[in-house]
């Protein structure tokens, strides 16, 4: 990659040079303006908004696996960018820009989204104003590093799935979703988790494993309705005895090996009971 005669070996090696020029509104919204002409939906995302609409009312739509991460190169000279001047060697902006057509900004009756192993680095906020009768939401297998507080406009999401992400904390919004039934937050960079999930009363299911929790808040005990929590791979120091039990059950589940163990043992306990009686 190269920019004005510059050359660079990587676009990470391009994103660190520019990085600490970055953070400006004004060049953002400039970014922002420009890409917004740019970008047109692909023929796979067009066919999932007229399957939504054609199949399942508009009240669902997958969009899994489809890529919806794009690449621009802007010509800061072109946009009077002042990331031009003060950076002079640097003619040309590489962006990332998370691509969620309009179209699915407009379904309004919309209760499950998946945007699955997309590549998507954040979820944006005007999702969350724009689709306040979503009832499901599946962001697992993204980078995200960080989601909106405003997810808490999401005041009907039962289900939650942000396994496989780069999560190290959570904001507050996720704690004030009333109708909140199921949390998968497995498989992220977590190293705390907020005494705050207790006000999520009708949570049911958490799975929380492979982080790097080293304590469960004693608030978790007071989800009367949790029935399922995973916490294994998690360096934790410290839980509350009750949701401790809770989670060896839900993993007794989980693995059949463990399962198979505890449907065999009183097989073999009689029959070693029968050999000693025999000898």
């Amino acid at each position: 990659m190269s920019s004005n005669g510059k050359t660079y070996k990587s676009a990470a090696s391009f994103e660190q040079e520019i990085a600490p020029l970055e953070g400006d509104d004004d060049d953002s919204d400039l970014a922002n303006q420009a890409l917004a002409g740019l970008i047109e939906p692909t023929e796979e995302i067009i066919a999932a908004i007229a399957d939504c609409k054609a199949r399942y009312g508009g009240i669902k739509i997958n969009m899994g696996s489809m890529n919806l991460v794009r690449f621009f190169a802007f010509d800061l000279l072109t946009l009077s960018s002042p990331l031009a001047s003060t950076s002079p060697h640097l003619s040309t902006c590489f962006v990332a820009q998370t691509f969620i057509p309009f179209e699915v900004k407009s379904l309004s009756s919309l209760r499950i989204l998946n945007l699955r192993n997309n590549r998507l680095t954040m979820f944006p906020s005007d999702i969350c104003a724009a689709l306040n009768e979503l009832e499901e939401l599946n962001l697992a297998q993204n980078e995200i590093t960080y989601l909106p507080e405003n997810i808490s406009a999401l005041s009907n999401v039962r289900k939650l799935i942000l396994s496989k992400n780069k999560l190290s904390a959570l904001p507050m919004g996720v704690f004030n979703l009333p109708a909140l039934q199921e949390l998968r937050l497995d498989n992220n960079l977590l190293t705390e988790l907020q005494g705050q999930i207790a006000d999520c009363h009708v949570l049911n299911t958490v799975l929380l494993n492979n982080n790097f929790l080293k304590k469960i808040p004693d608030r978790m005990a007071e989800l009367k309705f949790l029935s399922k929590v995973d916490l294994s791979e998690n360096p934790i120091e410290r839980c509350p005895p009750n949701i401790m039990l809770l989670h060896q059950k839900y993993e007794l589940l989980l693995h059949k090996k463990k399962r198979r163990w505890l449907i065999m043992r009183p097989h073999v306990l009689k029959k070693t009971m029968d050999e000693q009686e025999t000898r």
